[in-house]
């Protein structure tokens, strides 16, 4: 499979375009995000003393605050990411996106594509189980918080997307022979691993396996578009979906305005998952078709 605009993608990575230089990044990627971690607590404790920090850092998180604040707290990383891109390779952030204009044409066409679909899905699609009502969301309170709460799901799947398909997708195709495949393997690996949650106990690998499926779409739209924009539009929806809509209890479903019966390590997980998977396939059709041309 040809991807000619992977090159034009991974063109900014070509002028510094060493493996190691990865590494370096990761490493002050962690010293800029414990720092800018302590300034937040320093700024929390300073306006809501001891009580705010605990508010927002130390329960469950499952309140549509604490939901916020984790979202958000993704920006930290994104932060950082500019910072090390800038000191380890000598480029902007932006160069993570590709080509502007292009990625923010990209992105509103596979939006125009994706939200219907995903509606349709979840008006069509039959489920073996009653969805609850999130008691902490009542149809009001969840339109006042939207536009807030897209904005936080956008920081996330952004700040995932930027790292895993901007820069280390780059990196690894400038500083590895082409032909090779790690540029689209290694991200959607680690980007997989990320998703091992323990509370998931068993399905843990389900959620695993779809994570590294998702990767590989991404990585795909990412190569044959040239840019990020498709990959960013794919991740936002579905997460939008999976955090505001209809989530599974935990930390970060504070925001959603149903709940499933179950948690993450129920035995109904696996038969759900073949309409994950399919879904994801069918979304990233549609993307494809959405960016052809």
């Amino acid at each position: 499979m040809a991807y000619e605009r992977l090159s034009e993608f991974t063109a900014p990575a070509r002028a510094a375009p060493d493996l190691w230089r990865i590494g370096a990044v990761l490493g002050l990627m962690f010293v800029v995000v414990m720092m800018l971690q302590q300034l937040v607590f320093i700024l929390l404790a300073a306006l809501g003393g001891q009580d705010a920090v605990r508010a927002v850092f130390e329960a469950e998180g499952t309140s549509p605050g604490q939901t916020l604040a984790a979202l958000f707290s993704h920006g930290l990383f994104a932060v950082a990411l500019a910072i090390a891109l800038r000191a380890v390779h000598w480029r902007g952030f932006l160069s993570l996106f590709g080509a502007g204009a292009h990625a923010a044409g990209d992105f509103f066409r596979v939006i125009y594509w994706l939200v219907p679909l995903y509606v349709a899905a979840i008006a069509v699609l039959p489920t073996e189980y009653d969805i609850i009502r999130n008691e902490a969301m009542t149809t009001n309170r969840w339109m006042l918080y939207l536009p807030l709460a897209l904005a936080a799901v956008a920081v996330q799947a952004g700040t995932e997307e930027v790292f895993f398909r901007g820069y280390l997708t780059q990196q690894i195709a400038a500083g590895t022979k082409p032909g090779n495949w790690a540029w689209m393997a290694v991200p959607a690996i680690l980007f997989a691993l990320l998703h091992w949650t323990a509370s998931a106990g068993d399905n843990a690998i389900w959620f695993v396996l779809w994570a590294f499926a998702f990767g590989l779409a991404a990585a795909d739209l990412t190569a044959r578009a040239g840019n990020l924009g498709p990959a960013l539009a794919l991740h936002i929806v579905n997460n939008a979906v999976a955090l505001l809509g209809v989530a599974v209890p935990g930390p970060v479903a504070g925001l959603a305005l149903y709940h499933t019966p179950f948690g993450a390590d129920a035995g109904v997980i696996p038969g759900l998952m073949p309409v994950e998977f399919a879904l994801l396939f069918v979304a990233w059709l549609a993307a494809r078709v959405a960016i052809r041309g």
